[in-house]
């Protein structure tokens, strides 16, 4: 089934001239791909010889990439508007060895960027200057988890990755900030490079000190972010 991809990712689209941008959305059409709760074989989705794919876009869901290091986990998220390209493998040439997979963390919707809908997609070169940019907003993201991970306190690490995720998933119920993403204690232990014990006591320390609980699947973040992030314009504007 192919897919209207600058219907579905209206942004991507943005620098488009109004004229241009009718045509454009009528052409760029792309296999699309439903990917279900839990471990994704994301290496085998385009086929050997593809090298022209652009990669795969996410439309919808949430996904986590795990990466192993002999006893060390690390992880980052993958959500809407993200690009991969997870058949490009650096464990073939990295001195440090690593392993790494997928994990579909809510039903997902991606978009195949292969070559068609590379050629189909030429005539308009502001689609891959988008895609470039949401390239280099991901690297951006993981220097962000670095400086997270460096924070000595466990707590403060929790703290400021809710506040980080509540920019890139969040939306304003009244006092709270929803942030609609079913983590787990293990998984958020990936994410700030702790121990699920200690991350679990941190949980519980934080939602004491009523800036933080569990709701459903996701979770609720409330009061005054990080220092110099509360009255962040891009967050404020985000989340309104």
């Amino acid at each position: 089934m192919k897919v209207p991809v600058l219907r579905l990712d209206p942004d991507l689209g943005s620098g488009i001239d109004p004229r241009r941008r009718e045509i454009a959305e009528r052409v760029c059409l792309a296999r699309s791909l439903e990917v279900p709760t839990g471990p994704w074989d994301a290496d085998t989705v385009m086929s050997e010889g593809e090298d022209s794919s652009l990669g795969l876009l996410v439309i919808s869901g949430v996904l986590s990439r795990r990466v192993i290091q002999n006893e060390c986990r690390g992880a980052e998220l993958i959500g809407p508007g993200d690009l991969l390209r997870p058949w490009d493998p650096v464990g073939d040439w990295a001195s440090i060895p690593t392993e790494s997979s997928w994990l579909a963390i809510e039903r997902a919707h991606v978009a195949i960027l292969d070559g068609e809908f590379a050629r189909r997609a030429a005539p308009f070169p502001e689609i891959s200057l988008a895609l470039i940019r949401r390239g280099l907003l991901r690297s951006r993201y993981l220097a962000t988890l670095i400086a997270i991970i460096s924070q000595r306190r466990i707590e403060n690490r929790l703290s400021m990755l809710f506040w980080h995720l509540a920019d890139r998933f969040g939306q304003m119920r009244g006092e709270w900030i929803s942030v609609p993403v079913p983590l787990t204690h293990r998984l958020l232990s990936e994410l700030v490079a702790a121990r699920r014990p200690s991350v679990t006591t941190a949980l519980s320390h934080l939602q004491e000190r009523g800036v933080l609980r569990r709701e459903g699947r996701g979770w609720l973040l409330r009061g005054p972010g990080p220092v110099g992030h509360a009255e962040s314009p891009l967050r404020l504007a985000h989340l309104s």
